[in-house]
Parts: C-alpha cells; structure tokens; sequence
C-alpha cells in the first residue's frame, strides 16, 4: 500500500478539488491527477465522480478515505514511536534490581528518566539478583542491576562491573555502643543483626532480622539494638542527622560491595535500556 497515494486521496477528498489537493501536496496537478489514477487502476474502482462543483467521493472512495485516515495516522504514530526508540525517549524496558541497589537508586532513577523521557516504560522486577536470572534468560528482561559477585558467571551471560561501594557497620544513636572506641568483633555479639540475607556466622549470638526491604531494615535498626552492614551512601542522612552512627571495628577488614550489569551475551540493548545504564552509571560514579 502505497501511503504517498493515499495522502493525496485524502487532500482531494478535503480539499474537494485537485488543484487545491496539488497545491497543498506541493506537486504538479498532472502529477497528482496521475497518482490517483493509478490507484484507481491498481484496484479497478473509481473513487472522485468529477464534475462543475468539483468532486465527490463514490462509496468506493468513502471506503478509501476511511481507511487511509487510520493507516497515515497509524503510520504516523508509528514514526513518532521509532523516534522515540532510536533515541532512548521512548518504548519499554524491563530490568531488575538487587533489593540494596533498589532502595539506594530506584526512586530518583525513575525521577530523573520520567522527568527527561516521559514517554518511556519502565518495569523495574525487585529480587535478589540470583532470582533475577531466570527472568533474563527468559527475555522478560534486559538487564540486571545487582550487587551478588554470584551472578557474573552464568553461562549465556556477560557481566560488566559499574561501581565499588562502601559497606559501614551502622547502629542507632543511643545504641550502647555507639561512641565507644577500640571495639572488636566480638563486642557485637551479645546484639541482634539486621540484614538483607541470612549470614553465616553474623556477627551476634542473638537474634536477626533478614528482609530485603532495605527502609524496613533501617526503620528497625533506629528502632532497636540491632547492628547493621549497610552501604554508607543509602544511611548518609542518617548519618548527617545523627540518627545512626557508624562503629569502627579493629579487627574487622573495611568492607566493599561490587555492582554489577548483567545482559544476555550476543545482544543487542534497546535504546531505552542503554537510557537507562547511563543513568545509574552516573548516579553511582556521583555516590561512590
């Protein structure tokens, strides 16, 4: 179907007249004249009666005209859309993220990408990264945003390291430990923990919390005894506010955790993916 034939139909059909229709085309009205026929001959109808109040669409030509409207208007939304998609500003996404890197970056990723690209879909799957791997290797994702060394080597996948982070042992203010110098390991152990996984030989002999619910983490560890491993850049207002404060443990090594992309291997990103890694790539280049 050729969509140039169809939009000279319709400027004759509105116009109700072929050199009008030529005029706003910017073509020759010979040249429309002849791109009208040759429609009419492609298909055997007759869609203009000609005649001194100039022309009139048959019900052929009605059938035409309506049609032709959707497919231009279709055609058009269809443009918009592939511009949209080549530029990043448009189309869909789906990634996912760790439960730390969702809590640390998600709201102000969203922020910053609907703000510039508000015609792109994000879906955003929140889940331990290794929960997250069947969704990519299904294709129900691009990509994985997460901070499990774990994942960087599943056959299929390529990883690509983004940022080191920082880990701080952190307490609430107030917290009988807080202030206190020259503390060691084992000073930790008669508190409970608070963490995102379940940790083999924590740090305390009393209980836990393990929920990956980073902001119900922090709630209950301003809320109670509880020590915390967490990334110092998600508890710096914390911090500055002195509602948590971090310990310094002597014999406790400082602690980092890697952040790591994870897409298929062999494909290509759609744009608005690639919108997306550059986003949290300057994000986390401006936190670490």
């Amino acid at each position: 179907m050729d969509l140039t034939k169809l939009r000279h139909i319709l400027a004759v059909a509105r116009t109700g007249s072929f050199s009008r229709a030529a005029q706003e085309e910017r073509i020759t009205q010979p040249a429309l004249s002849r791109s009208v026929a040759a429609f009419e001959q492609q298909y055997g109808l007759v869609l203009f009666d000609r005649g001194r109040g100039g022309v009139r669409a048959t019900p052929a030509g009605t059938l035409v005209i309506e049609h032709a409207n959707a497919l231009l208007a279709a055609s058009a939304d269809l443009e918009r859309s592939l511009r949209l998609y080549g530029s990043g500003e448009g189309g869909r996404v789906g990634f996912g993220m760790g439960p730390l890197l969702a809590s640390l970056l998600l709201p102000e990723l969203g922020e910053a990408l609907l703000r510039n690209r508000p015609g792109l879909q994000m879906t955003a799957l929140v889940r331990p990264p290794e929960h997250l791997m069947p969704e990519l290797l299904n294709d129900r994702i691009e990509m994985i945003v997460g901070n499990n060394w774990q994942i960087t080597n599943v056959p299929g996948t390529e990883a690509r390291h983004l940022a080191t982070l920082p880990l701080v042992m952190a307490v609430r203010a107030g917290h009988p430990l807080a202030g206190r110098r020259n503390l060691t390991a084992a000073d930790l152990a008669d508190y409970p923990s608070a963490s995102a996984v379940e940790l083999t030989g924590r740090f305390g002999r009393g209980g836990a919390l393990v929920c990956d619910n980073y902001h119900i983490l922090r709630d209950t560890v301003l809320r109670t005894d509880c020590i915390w491993l967490t990334c110092a850049a998600f508890v710096a207002h914390e911090f500055a506010n002195n509602l948590l404060t971090p310990l310094s443990i002597t014999d406790l090594a400082p602690i980092d955790t890697d952040i790591w992309l994870i897409v298929r291997k062999g494909r290509t990103q759609s744009p608005a993916a690639l919108a997306v890694t550059d986003q949290i790539v300057a994000m986390l280049a401006a936190l670490s």
